[in-house]
């Protein structure tokens, strides 16, 4: 299965470091189009070149003009990688939001539940405040954060229509016929990195989430990969 992820980023170093190294370790074999939408200057996205990894090809996008701060991009910076996916004969669409974590195994198993339908996705999602050590697992049990979808080919006329959405996700679940909805924690929404803010609702509710001054969901959750947030506030 040929896939393509969308990775929309800018103005965020760190995240986006990290990000790379989630990708370079992805245990995926088949083919890969990695497509950065970098919308900030100075770029921060040169560490990721053509040879970033065997059977990936990686394209970069840079719109204009660029983000302000108090801008929201997403729209626009999503449809610059849609545009550029529909050029190409792919199998899977992989939203891959560059402050988040996904586990090695991700891309694989992910193609392995969109077999049969037109859009997976894990529920139930849970963010994690590296910065402020607390978490919330969240009872989304009827659609899966963009973060954590992955979509074929069909879905894009779909998607193609919600870019003014805040919360595109949200959306788009309601208006797919063919869905699998799936519990499991092959990825996880970060929190509280710097740099850059992202606009999900995990970055305000703080005060509904569990603490963890030791970091032991954390470590249940990615296990020796706390090495990523071992730089925020004295993570580790």
């Amino acid at each position: 299965m040929s896939i393509v992820l969308i990775t929309p980023t800018g103005a965020r170093p760190e995240q986006f470091e990290i990000c790379a190294g989630l990708m370079k370790a992805q245990d995926y074999k088949d083919k890969v189009l990695w497509i950065i939408v970098d919308d900030a200057e100075p770029i921060t996205t040169d560490n990721v070149q053509i040879d970033f990894r065997e059977n990936w090809a990686i394209k970069k996008i840079y719109p204009h003009p660029v983000w302000e701060p108090g801008q929201n991009t997403q729209g626009r910076n999503l449809a610059a990688g849609i545009n550029e996916a529909k050029k190409h004969k792919v199998d899977a669409i992989f939203i891959i939001e560059d402050d988040d974590y996904y586990k090695p195994c991700y891309l694989r198993l992910m193609t392995e539940k969109l077999k049969g339908y037109d859009i997976a996705g894990e529920m139930n999602t849970i963010y994690y405040n590296v910065k402020l050590r607390r978490w919330i697992e969240n009872k989304n049990d009827v659609w899966s954060s963009l973060f954590q979808t992955c979509f074929t080919p069909k879905v894009i006329p779909i998607f193609e229509k919600l870019y003014g959405e805040k919360f595109i996700d949200f959306v788009l679940f309601r208006q797919v016929k063919k869905v699998n909805l799936f519990d499991e924690k092959w990825s996880i929404g970060i929190k509280g990195q710097n740099g850059r803010a992202g606009i999900g609702a995990g970055h305000q509710w703080l005060n509904h989430m569990a603490p963890d001054p030791e970091l032991k969901k954390l470590k249940e959750l990615i296990g020796n990969d706390v090495k990523y947030y071992d730089r925020i506030s004295g993570c580790i």
